[in-house]
């Protein structure tokens, strides 16, 4: 499966005329936060492919005008093409008076919240965020501190990959688009990047009841 990950700013080559050239051949679209949602709602014009998105920090304006034509993991798993997609959008609490951001103990939180889905689902094969792992490419301000809980996820199910945003290539001369952590790689979406999902080992199809618990995009199948 080829997946188009993006993040953080619109990339030229995508808004614009030549789109269409631009997606071909892209099976799926990750969004890990920070884009306009007329830039989603775009690039739903010129691909079969579906966008699923998170939040992040800056997108509180989704809640007036969502991506049209455009799936929201946030806070939830969603199968599509047979990819489970784990969402958890938002970036580490540096201002009191925006909706998608967390303390650690609640982002922490969310996750627990999320056990028994995950668990029904038989784990994940995507872990899609905004923000990166504490200590994996984020810097120690609070604006882009990553998150530690983020960690344990990983070493526990062990997904094919992680995709997050937040820390643009502009900002430092160390960036690194791909990382790996206890075995995963992580990626960094930042604008743009595609790759293909890898395989994961001894995956475990979702039970009945993990089904019932997915929120399934049959129209995607």
């Amino acid at each position: 499966m080829r997946i188009l990950a993006i993040s953080d700013e619109p990339s030229q080559k995508l808004w614009g005329e030549r789109c269409r050239d631009a997606l071909a051949g892209v099976d799926l679209i990750l969004s890990a936060g920070d884009l306009p949602s007329s830039y989603l709602s775009f690039l739903t014009c010129f691909t079969n492919a579906p966008v699923i998105y998170v939040h992040g920090n800056h997108d509180d304006h989704y809640a007036q005008k969502p991506p049209e034509g455009c799936l929201s993991a946030d806070g939830k798993i969603l199968l599509v093409k047979g990819v489970r997609i784990l969402g958890l959008g938002g970036s580490y609490r540096y201002r009191p008076d925006c909706t998608h951001m967390y303390t650690e103990k609640e982002m922490a939180g969310r996750i627990a919240a999320m056990r028994g889905k995950i668990r029904a689902a038989g784990g994940f094969d995507i872990l899609l965020t905004h923000c990166p792992i504490r200590g994996l490419g984020d810097e120690d301000t609070l604006s882009h501190r990553g998150f530690e809980c983020f960690g344990p996820l990983l070493e526990k199910w062990h997904p094919a990959v992680m995709v997050h945003g937040h820390m643009h290539q502009a900002y430092t001369a160390f960036f690194k688009r791909q990382q790996e952590y206890s075995g995963v790689p992580v990626i960094n979406a930042s604008t743009s990047f595609e790759f293909d999902l890898p395989e994961t080992p001894d995956k475990k199809e979702p039970s009945r009841r993990g089904l019932r618990m997915m929120e399934k995009m049959s129209r995607f199948e």
